[in-house]
């Protein structure tokens, strides 16, 4: 099985997913509703562009975080909507 690159930059990403996480109201679920056991839908396997980005790969993407090799640009307040939903973030 073969996973397709995210050509974007990971600014890009990470404007994308606050984006995403700003305009979605968060899901009320109802009692009877077995939906609420479920996890939220990854993004690899979303159909919706409108789904919450629960989990990020961001792994061989070191040249990404060049000069000054770290991953402060996660840490940026505009992209904190982006990574207040996130379950699993893959740097590796």
């Amino acid at each position: 099985m073969f996973v397709k690159k995210d050509l974007r930059k990971i600014p890009q990403i990470l404007a994308d997913a606050s984006q995403r996480a700003a305009s979605s109201p968060p899901s009320l679920s109802e009692e009877g509703d077995d939906t609420s056991s479920t996890p939220p839908t990854k993004k690899a396997k979303s159909n919706n562009k409108n789904d919450i980005i629960t989990e990020m790969r961001l792994g061989r993407r070191a040249p990404e975080f060049l000069p000054s090799c770290n991953a402060s640009i996660l840490l940026q307040p505009k992209f904190r909507p982006a990574l207040d939903n996130l379950i699993q973030l893959s740097l590796y």
